[in-house]
Parts: structure tokens; C-alpha cells; sequence
């Protein structure tokens, strides 16, 4: 009798784990938010596996350490963590942010990969030991290395004299770029090569078939001060330079390449600047309905104690807007790097 009744039970309820693929599809289709379809993703494997293809539109968001190998991804606009991941892969590892979803880390045994948070794929680079060098300053993503359309370029920052090199994942040895040095921060742009010295100047590297060709150097733009950090991003199709006064005031600049002069910019027009040390790019406020168009998101630095050539910084993050500055929230994680980061859980094209 109790066996009877137990099937009886078991039959009442629906199969949710069965459930079609196409049916599922549908649901995450009306799903508002990015956390509902993680969510959806996590509940059994065949939940998992009929939504492997469903494309998921993350914002622009911060990816920081919590405890231990824990990380999430902050979301400005919402002021909330949307998911947590555990990621012991990149314990012990500096990471540099991009908008194409992947990680670029380097370890204490300066061993550098590529590497996709959500997915957890990976793909490795050629070990800063081929430099002959232990100090790396910076690393900067062209492309995803699983966009088959698009030449997946790396660019890292190495030595106390900031120099250049590039590398493709799965290459043996960087190759160093010559002739320039104390580099700020350095660009794939049009499938060319550019690199921000810390006068302004820009250097232009033409790269075909693989090798390597210097095709132009652009002044710097006036006014230009030496003693700020320069960042380089694409905004809407035109290369800009971006410096900060301890972010109490920015200069943007837009390159002209055909008069080789630079002009001043006083608007973003409708797209968002997602501004740092470790990864700064430009999106289309339109593609990310959360963000505010002619907006800058950046970090508050205070320098709070000097403790033995470390500096402790106590942080917050705010937004330029429209001339004015506003705090937008307190900074969750006060020694967490600030790693901006568009995730991405499949193949996407940018």
C-alpha cells in the first residue's frame, strides 16, 4: 500500500529535469536578469546542458576576490553580486581584465595563460622566462582566442623600462618589440600595433603575416602631463587616449591619423568608459542598457598609510557624468584588485 501510494506521489509531480531543451530555451529567453539564467544553469546537468548555447549579455562588471579561491562579479549599475565562482586555477595569480571575457594571468612561476572564468577554458602563452625577465608590468588582450574571425593578439608590459612585446597563444618564446620604451599602455587597433609612451607619443606597428613593422609616430596631444598614467581605448571606431588626475579629472583625446593631430574631447556621446590600471575600454551604452551613456566608471584612490614601500589603498568607485562626479557606491573589498571585465559564457564576437 505505502509502495503504491509512493508512486502515486512520485507521478503527481512533474519531471522538471526532463523538461524539452526548446521549452527551456524559451524560459531563458524571458529571464530579466543574467543571475536567473546562471541560476537556471545550475539547477540539474540536463538543465545545463540544453542551455550550454544560450547566449548570456553580462554587463560590464567588476571581477573581485572575496575569500579564499571565491570570486564574483560585481554589477555597478545594479549595486549587487550577480554570481559567484570558485576559481582555484587562478589562486596565487595576477590577473588583467577585458571586454572579450577572458582573464589574462600570470603566476609566481611566470608561467602567462588566457583564461575564460565562466567556462574555466584556457589557453596558454609563452612564459615571461623567454624575456629574460621577472617584472611584468602589463597584459592586454586584443580578441577572444575563440573567435576564429579575428587575429588574437597579446601585449604585455615587462621591465623596469616598460618595454613592448607580442605573443599569440600557444606561441614558444614573446617577441620583443624594439625601439621603444617606457611604455603607459599599448593597443590592437585595426590590425596595427600602438603603444602610449609616457610623453603622449604614440608609436604604430604595422603587423602582417606575422612579422612585425614600425609604420608611424604621432605626437603627443597638448596639453600632455608626464606624470599621468596614459590609457588607450577604441572609442566607436576612433583611437583615444585617456590620462587621470588621481581620477579627480580626466583628459580624453581622439586621434586624427589622416592630419596626424589629436583633438580634445568633451563627450563620450553615447558610450561608456570602464576606466583602470589593469584593463580600460569604451562599450556602446545602447548594447548594455544598464549603463549610462557619456559615463565614466572609475576608482577613487585615497592613500590612507604608507607601511614599508607598500601602500595601503582604501578605494572607492564612482562615476564621471555629464562634468559631474558622483560616488556611486563604497568599495566592498578594500584590497581586492579592480579587474573590469565583460564575461562572456561562449564564443562571442565582439
Amino acid at each position: 500500500m505505502f509502495r503504491i501510494a509512493k508512486k502515486e506521489l512520485a507521478a503527481s509531480f512533474p519531471d522538471w529535469a526532463n523538461i524539452p531543451g526548446d521549452i527551456l530555451t524559451c524560459i531563458a529567453d524571458m529571464a530579466y536578469s543574467v543571475r536567473d539564467r546562471v541560476r537556471m544553469t545550475a539547477v540539474c546537468r540536463s538543465w545545463k546542458a540544453s542551455l550550454v548555447d544560450q547566449k548570456l549579455n553580462f554587463p560590464p562588471c567588476l571581477m573581485l576576490t572575496k575569500a579564499g579561491d571565491t570570486y564574483c562579479f560585481y554589477d555597478m549599475s545594479k549595486e549587487d553580486i550577480f554570481v559567484e565562482l570558485d576559481l582555484p586555477e587562478i589562486r596565487g595569480r595576477r590577473c588583467w581584465g577585458s571586454p572579450f571575457g577572458w582573464l589574462l594571468t600570470c603566476g609566481p612561476d611566470l608561467e602567462i595563460q588566457v583564461f575564460n572564468p565562466l567556462s574555466k577554458a584556457s589557453r596558454p602563452l609563452p612564459s615571461l622566462c623567454t624575456l629574460n625577465q621577472s617584472l611584468l608590468e602589463k597584459l592586454i588582450l586584443s580578441s577572444s582566442p575563440e573567435d576564429s574571425g579575428s587575429d588574437c593578439i597579446v601585449l604585455a608590459i615587462y621591465s623596469e623600462l616598460c618595454w613592448l612585446a607580442y605573443a599569440k597563444p600557444g606561441d614558444q618564446a614573446w617577441t620583443p618589440i624594439d625601439g621603444i620604451i617606457g611604455v603607459d599602455d599599448a593597443i590592437y587597433f585595426k590590425g596595427n600595433i600602438y603603444a602610449c609612451q609616457s610623453t603622449g607619443e604614440i608609436f604604430s606597428y604595422e603587423h602582417l603575416h606575422g612579422t612585425l613593422s614600425k609604420a608611424m609616430v604621432f605626437p603627443p596631444p597638448s596639453p600632455v602631463h608626464r606624470h599621468r598614467k596614459k590609457h588607450l581605448f577604441d572609442l566607436g571606431g576612433n583611437l583615444c587616449l585617456a590620462s587621470d588626475n588621481i581620477t579627480v579629472e580626466f583628459d580624453i583625446f581622439k586621434l586624427d591619423m589622416h592630419t596626424n593631430s589629436w583633438e580634445k574631447i568633451f563627450s563620450l556621446g553615447d558610450s561608456s568608459l570602464f576606466f583602470g590600471n589593469r584593463c580600460t575600454f569604451a562599450v556602446a551604452a545602447a548594447d548594455y542598457p544598464d549603463c549610462r551613456p557619456n559615463c565614466i566608471y572609475f576608482r577613487c584612490v585615497y592613500y590612507k598609510a604608507y607601511i614599508t614601500y607598500i601602500c595601503q589603498e582604501y578605494l572607492r568607485l564612482g562615476l564621471h557624468y555629464e562634468k559631474k562626479y558622483c560616488t556611486v557606491y563604497p568599495f566592498p573589498f578594500s584590497f581586492s584588485p579592480l579587474i573590469w571585465i565583460i564575461p562572456q559564457s561562449q564564443k562571442h564576437r565582439r
